[in-house]
């Protein structure tokens, strides 16, 4: 969206024409000034919910891992050979 403001075309006497010309410019300022802070306060809003779902995506992640563990140890306990290599849950050959 172009803005389009009056510059070259301002009447060089202070009259009527002159004040409506300045006041549709500022108008128009004004206009696009809100539209921009608008736009930054979506933006932020958008901003904070990314960063709340890649926090939950790395608590989600954390406690998956640590029930994984969990599975293993308990596995581990009853003497079922696996374990987890790499980060992932392979079995290993009884006396490894």
């Amino acid at each position: 969206m172009a803005i389009q403001l009056v510059t070259d075309q301002l009447s060089n006497v202070l009259d009527d024409t002159f004040r409506s010309q300045l006041v549709g410019n500022f108008k128009t300022i004004e206009k696009a000034l809100n539209y921009l802070d608008g736009a930054q306060d979506r933006l932020s809003l958008d901003q904070d919910k990314i960063n709340q779902d890649f926090k939950n995506i790395k608590d989600n992640n954390k406690n998956r891992d640590a029930n994984v563990q969990a599975i293993v140890n308990i596995l581990s306990d009853y003497d079922v050979p696996i374990q987890i290599v790499n980060g992932k849950v392979v079995e290993i050959e009884e006396g490894e």
